[in-house]
C-alpha cells in the first residue's frame, strides 16, 4: 500500500534527498521534513573551507532556493527536536509538544562530533553545524593562535583556512599519522610532511591531557600528554564524529528507517546516495545501481579525492610529485581497489568508472 504520510527526521542531505526524490518519482503525499537547526537544509562540506573563509554567505549554502520546499509540497518544521519515536503507534513527539502520525518513517539524524572528556572552557570549538562555523570564524584573525585536536580531514581543511586568514596553527594527532585508518600510516605521514611545509606545527603521536583556562574561564593553553603546553586563543576538536541514534528502536520496525550518517559513518556523496535509496525503498522501486565511494578534501593547495575503500594495511604503489600524485591501493592479485589522488580529477573520475561495476552499495 502506498504511504500517505512520510515524516523524515533530519533536515540535513540525506533526509533532504529523501524528500526530493519522493516528489521526483511521483509520490503525492504529505512530505514532512523535521531539522532540529533553525535554517533549511545546506551543504556541511563548505563550513571548514569556503565558509569558514568568508568566501561564501548563508546564503549561497542553501541545497535549494527557499521557495523549493513550498513548491513541491514539501513542509519543513525547523528549530524542532524530536524526543521520541513510537513505531507502534507511528507517531513522533517533538520538543514542542505536537504528536505527529506517520505511515513511513525516514531517520536521517546524523551524527554528531565526539567530545574529549576533559572540561572544555570557553574558545574551545566542534565544527559540525553553521552555528560551530560562525563560533569558529570569530576566532580566526590573523596573529591568532589556533590548536586542532585531531588530523582528519575536517581538522585539516578548517587548519588550512585558518592558515590562509592569517592564524598560527597547530594540529595534535594521537596516532602515528593523520588519517591513518583511513589511508594508511605511510600515505598520512605523506600528507603530514605537506602541512609542515605549508607552515603547520604537526603533534604525532601525542594526546591532550588538559586543556588550560584563564582567569575568565576562555581557553589560554593546551597541555599535551608529552608535557608540552601550546599556547591557544582557540581551539577546534575534530576526533570524529558519532551516529545519533538515539531515536532508533531497538527493534526492526517496518514503517522506520534510517539514512545517512545515523547509519553508519558516511560523506556527502554516501549521504545523497542514501537519501535517494530511502525514497525508493518506500515507494517500492528497485535500487540504483551501486557506487564506489567516493570522498573529497580541499587542504593545502590540494584537491584529495577518495575512491573506494582503502585498507590501512593494503598494499599502495604511488606516482607523482608533491603537487600532484597518484596512491593505488592494491589487492592480493595487484588490482587496483580504491585510490586516493591530489589534483588530478581526470584520474579521480576514470577510477570511479573503473570501480563502479565492483562497488559495494552504500545503502542496503
Amino acid at each position: 500500500m502506498t504511504p500517505r504520510t512520510v515524516v523524515i527526521v533530519g533536515a540535513g542531505l540525506a533526509g533532504a534527498r529523501t524528500a526530493e526524490t519522493l516528489r521526483a518519482e511521483g509520490f503525492d503525499g504529505r512530505v514532512l521534513l523535521i531539522g532540529d537547526e533553525p535554517v533549511g537544509p545546506y551543504e556541511r562540506p563548505a563550513l571548514s573551507k569556503e565558509f569558514l573563509a568568508g568566501t561564501r554567505d548563508e546564503a549561497s549554502l542553501q541545497l535549494r532556493r527557499p521557495s523549493f520546499w513550498d513548491e513541491h509540497g514539501i513542509e519543513l518544521l525547523l528549530g524542532t527536536h524530536v524526543d521520541e519515536v513510537d513505531p507502534v503507534a507511528r507517531t513522533v513527539h517533538t520538543s514542542r509538544g505536537r504528536t505527529i502520525p506517520f505511515d513511513e518513517l525516514v531517520l536521517a539524524t546524523g551524527a554528531r562530533a565526539r567530545r574529549l572528556p576533559l572540561a572544555l572552557p570557553a574558545g574551545v570549538h566542534e565544527l559540525r553545524t553553521l552555528a560551530d562555523a560562525k563560533g569558529l570564524r570569530e576566532e580566526l584573525i590573523p596573529g591568532s593562535r589556533l590548536v586542532v585536536i585531531g588530523g582528519g580531514f575536517i581538522g585539516a581543511e578548517a587548519a588550512s583556512t585558518a592558515l590562509a586568514l592569517g592564524a598560527h596553527v597547530t594540529i595534535v594527532e594521537a596516532a602515528p599519522a593523520p588519517v591513518a585508518r583511513v589511508l594508511g600510516d605511510e600515505v598520512g605521514l605523506m600528507l603530514a610532511d605537506r602541512w609542515r611545509t605549508q607552515g603547520i606545527d604537526v603533534r604525532l603521536r601525542t594526546g591532550v591531557a588538559h586543556i588550560r583556562a584563564d582567569a575568565f574561564g576562555r581557553v589560554d593553553a593546551v597541555v599535551l600528554t608529552d608535557g608540552a603546553v601550546l599556547r591557544a586563543d582557540a581551539v577546534l576538536v575534530g576526533v570524529g564524529v558519532e551516529p545519533r541514534r538515539e531515536l532508533v528502536p531497538e527493534r526492526t520496525a517496518v514503517a522506520v528507517q534510517t539514512a545517512g550518517d545515523v547509519a553508519g559513518p558516511g560523506h556527502w556523496t554516501a549521504a545523497a546516495l542514501d537519501g535517494t535509496a530511502a525514497a525508493r525503498r518506500i515507494l517500492g522501486l528497485p535500487g540504483l545501481p551501486p557506487q564506489p565511494h567516493y570522498v573529497w578534501s580541499d587542504q593545502f593547495g590540494l584537491r584529495l579525492q577518495v575512491v573506494g575503500t582503502p585498507g590501512p594495511d593494503d598494499a599502495f604503489e604511488v606516482d607523482g610529485d608533491v603537487d600532484s600524485f597518484a596512491v593505488r591501493y592494491l589487492d592480493e592479485l595487484g588490482r587496483m581497489r580504491a585510490a586516493l589522488f591530489a589534483n588530478r580529477p581526470a584520474d579521480a573520475a576514470a577510477a570511479r568508472r573503473a570501480l563502479q561495476e565492483t562497488a559495494i552499495p552504500l545503502a542496503a
